[in-house]
């Protein structure tokens, strides 16, 4: 059997309390969203207004009573988040919104809150790496106390020996470092790790095993994961968080099944997103988060856009904690101006499995066709399969979805997309509300990979 993940973290973080695990997290939780609540009422500008008529929780699910918060709350006033005076702020991340005109939002943490980070990262990795192992963080880390600092920290507390080369924006440097370091883990984003697998592949640098690959910032479809695994030879773990989680959220254990939780210092719920109401284990929905002990900027049943479920029943691994199901998609990218009911999520799993594929990216205009630049870097444009338009017959004006794949070699020239293999497209083209309209292929060259999430885009 699988040793459990994080469980004696996790019981040595909720104690003193009662023995049972369960019955431990649970008295615990509750005494810090009172303590939480208490602080964000008393000196956060934001929560004091929202939060004036709460009474004290005497239970998890009175929670369900709680106002929501919004992203557009902190990038409307950041500034009316904050629960410390400036001066005790030792990091602020600033988050623009990847492919809008929104302002960005502004996230404040105190050294304490970065520490409860840091123990988080040194409980993940430490089943993971040994003293002495090497390994490679291909995320931003040149900024103190960014996610890659605070993960070289993690590592280095564990004697391991961490590099932070950052994004890959270069496949041979990228290789090249691996190949001369031979890790033990990697840590980066889905695509850009792909790629450098593929062009590892391609160019016979990849001669050792990689037994650890830690992929985070960006959805992880199955399809991409299995790929990655093929071509490293280790295991893949998925990492969620995200910055108003302090970095650190939840992961999978080497059971993969599902992603455990940093209970000690959130409080997930899943909630109906059109009602806000709470829904129970096993139900699919949006993620809300609740800070247990952030000083610096505490939120209250913050709205993260994704969608997942709680599963509550044990690990394979022996763990007995609640732990999230795979994100499924973001439910943030549906509300779009196209009103197709469409995210990146219903694309990935039957785009990364064709062969040779590392990205793509996908577009919807309305009523007709955008104009691609067929220029240098493309090599072919077809007509997506479309049998499925014909059942339908999409009235005019129906708004299109054109695809471009991306491959470090030429794509095949003949590709069929079948819609059947993602429930979410079928549903969007059996509805009469989208119809399919071309690929495009170009060759991968990274200037999309890390600019934010990835997500469709739409043409008026």
């Amino acid at each position: 059997m699988i040793p459990a993940f994080l469980d004696r973290w996790i019981y040595d973080a909720t104690g003193p309390g009662p023995a049972s695990p369960g019955d431990r997290l649970a008295a615990y939780q509750l005494d810090c969203l009172n303590r939480s609540l208490a602080h964000a009422r008393s000196s956060s500008r934001f929560y004091r207004d929202r939060l004036s008529g709460a009474a004290p929780l005497t239970g998890l699910k009175d929670m369900a009573a709680l106002p929501l918060t919004r992203p557009g709350h902190i990038r409307k006033s950041p500034k009316s988040f904050l629960a410390v005076s400036q001066d005790e702020i030792s990091r602020i991340a600033t988050l623009a919104t990847s492919g809008t005109t929104a302002a960005p939002k502004r996230l404040f943490f105190t050294g304490r809150d970065l520490d409860r980070t840091l123990d988080f990262f040194k409980a993940v990795l430490a089943p993971l790496m040994a003293p002495g192992d090497t390994g490679l963080i291909f995320l931003p880390g040149s900024t103190r106390a960014s996610a890659g600092d605070l993960i070289k920290t993690a590592m280095e507390a564990l004697g391991a020996r961490p590099r932070v080369p950052g994004i890959i924006t270069d496949f041979k440097p990228a290789a090249d470092l691996v190949e001369q370091t031979g890790p033990a883990l990697i840590i980066g984003m889905p695509v850009q790790i792909l790629a450098l697998g593929e062009y590892m592949k391609s160019t016979g640098s990849l001669t050792t095993r990689i037994p650890w690959a830690i992929l985070t910032a960006d959805h992880l479809p199955a399809a991409l994961a299995g790929r990655v695994e093929a071509l490293l030879g280790g295991k893949v773990l998925n990492h969620y968080g995200m910055t108003e989680t302090g970095f650190g959220g939840a992961i999978q254990c080497p059971a993969r099944e599902g992603l455990h939780l940093r209970l000690p210092d959130l409080f997930f719920e899943i909630i109906d997103p059109a009602t806000g109401a709470q829904l129970p284990p096993g139900v699919w929905g949006e993620v809300a988060v609740t800070t247990l002990n952030r000083r610096g900027m505490p939120l209250i049943r913050y709205r993260t856009g994704d969608v997942s479920r709680i599963i509550d029943t044990p690990c394979a691994c022996g763990s007995p904690y609640p732990r999230l199901d795979r994100i499924r998609n973001r439910q943030a990218e549906s509300a779009d101006s196209a009103g197709v009911p469409l995210t990146m999520a219903d694309l990935d799993d039957i785009l990364f499995s064709l062969p040779g594929v590392v990205d793509f990216s996908a577009r919807i205009s309305k009523g007709k066709n955008i104009q691609v630049n067929n220029g240098a870097n493309n090599w072919t444009t077809n007509p997506i399969n479309n049998r499925t338009n014909k059942d339908t017959g999409p009235k005019r004006g129906t708004p299109v979805l054109d695809i471009e794949l991306m491959g470090l070699a030429p794509l095949p020239r003949n590709i069929d997309i079948d819609p059947d293999r993602s429930p979410g497209l079928k549903t969007a083209i059996e509805s009469g509300r989208l119809r399919m309209g071309r690929i495009t292929t170009r060759k991968f060259d990274f200037r999309n990979t890390y600019v934010g999430k990835r997500q469709i885009l739409y043409n008026e």
